[in-house]
């Protein structure tokens, strides 16, 4: 199986435990995210082992190819001596050493084309690794922006329900001040026209005391006057 069959059913089976789980979104998306880390790993990994073997079989036609030559240099050496023998021998054995370059040329192309093909595909996996990373804080942003609105506009209905409740409670103490200011009002009104008041008791008694203060005063004016007369001129 191709390294990236497998890795499209692990994302699948990914897929599938996801919406199984029922879990919380946050948690799902995290989840997602440690899973596409790993399948990540595990293509660079593979695309590494594909560039490992792309090296190795490059080498083995690098040895092929100089091979060939140094048999091909043999047989042409072989027949410039005459000895058919040996020029038989190193034909046969280029020819040979022909088809292993071949074969090996072929799996060069072959794992070249492999290699190439699996570097695009962790490319195209690190984009979409990084696009849904970045998503995924812009999701939390936003799920924390929302989360703040939300207190925002909870504390400002509840300042609004407060303030209701200080005002209502302003204006019943207000009612209650003026009730007993009007019962303080009214209190002082009757008092003056209750005889049995205390306040009004103390007036006359002021009255009385007033009246008598002004009376031992004209009392002592006359006894002055007769006492000491005034004198003639």
């Amino acid at each position: 199986m191709s390294i990236k069959r497998r890795i499209t059913r692990i994302v699948q089976a990914n897929r599938n435990a996801a919406v199984e789980a029922k879990q919380d979104p946050r948690v799902q998306a995290q989840n997602a995210q440690v899973s596409q880390y790993s399948l990540l790993d595990q293509a660079r990994r593979g695309a590494a082992d594909v560039a490992a073997h792309h090296h190795r079989v490059g080498l083995a036609a690098n040895e092929a190819a100089a091979y060939l030559n140094r048999v091909e240099a043999a047989a042409s050496a072989a027949v410039r001596r005459g000895d058919d023998d040996a020029a038989r021998a190193a034909i046969r054995e280029s020819m040979t050493a022909r088809r292993r370059l071949e074969t090996l040329t072929r799996q060069l192309r072959e794992a070249e084309e492999q290699s190439r093909r699996l570097q695009q595909d962790v490319r195209r996996l690190e984009q979409r690794v990084q696009q849904n990373a970045m998503e995924y804080d812009a999701m939390l942003a936003r799920r924390a922006a929302a989360q703040a609105a939300i207190g925002v506009h909870d504390a400002l209905a509840s300042s609004s329900r407060e303030a209701a409740a200080i005002d209502a409670a302003r204006r019943n103490a207000e009612l209650e001040v003026r009730r007993f200011e009007a019962q303080a009002q009214a209190r002082e009104e009757l008092s003056w026209t209750d005889p049995s008041s205390l306040r009004l008791q103390q007036a006359f008694e002021e009255l009385e005391a007033e009246v008598a203060t002004q009376q031992e005063l004209e009392d002592l004016k006359r006894r002055n006057a007769r006492r000491y007369p005034p004198a003639g001129p």
